[in-house]
């Protein structure tokens, strides 16, 4: 379930390198934003517990954007396609995904929305899953452009249909920077795992 957030599509003719870690999988994802309003690439997964991995094509497109004087808000579609290989049962299977993110932030405050539903045909399991999840934030100062910018975050996870009660619901405070075309977060979740992601334009 990836739902990386800061800006899924980069300005026309760029670049963006993602890197995600969680309680779940480590996540890589490369795409190219032909214009300001869609970007497509690969997004590769690696599952800790059970040891499988994804290799999928991702495209994520700007359904809305509303700029105002002192803030802005978006809203993104994010779908993948690709093949998932169980470590266990040595098989590959489908796997997609889609996911809508909605996003609003002033130069001092943050808030996230992000709901999806994960589709397999693996046999004998539910053919597809629903997550969502909520961030707010807050800027403790604000930086002029091109500085160091710092937010402080609270993350709320939601998986009902996870099968281990403890990531039903997962509570991560966090600290992100970023500076120009570099982002970093950092946090540690209620259940003692690290969050680290990245994120780097070119």
């Amino acid at each position: 379930f990836c739902l990386l957030e800061a800006r899924p599509i980069s300005y026309p003719n760029s670049w963006t390198f993602m890197q995600q870690h969680n309680w779940e999988k480590t996540t890589l994802h490369i795409h190219y934003s032909p214009n300001a309003k869609n970007s497509i690439g690969f997004l590769g997964a690696y599952y800790e517990d059970e040891k499988d991995r994804l290799n999928a094509l991702q495209w994520n497109h700007l359904l809305f954007r509303k700029n105002q004087k002192k803030s802005q808000a978006n809203l993104y579609s994010k779908i993948y396609l690709g093949r998932l290989e169980k470590e266990i049962s040595q098989t590959n299977i489908f796997h997609g995904a889609f996911n809508l993110s909605f996003d609003w932030e002033t130069r001092k405050h943050f808030l996230l929305y992000a709901a999806g539903i994960e589709l397999t045909d693996e046999p004998f399991t539910d053919s597809n899953t629903f997550h969502q999840k909520a961030r707010i934030g807050i800027a403790p100062y604000v930086a002029p452009y091109g500085k160091l910018h710092t937010w402080l975050m609270l993350q709320i996870e939601h998986h009902p249909d996870d099968t281990d009660s403890d990531n039903r619901i997962i509570i991560t405070p966090m600290i992100r920077f970023f500076k120009g075309d570099y982002l970093c977060e950092i946090g540690l979740n209620s259940n003692n795992q690290i969050l680290f992601n990245t994120i780097i334009r070119f």
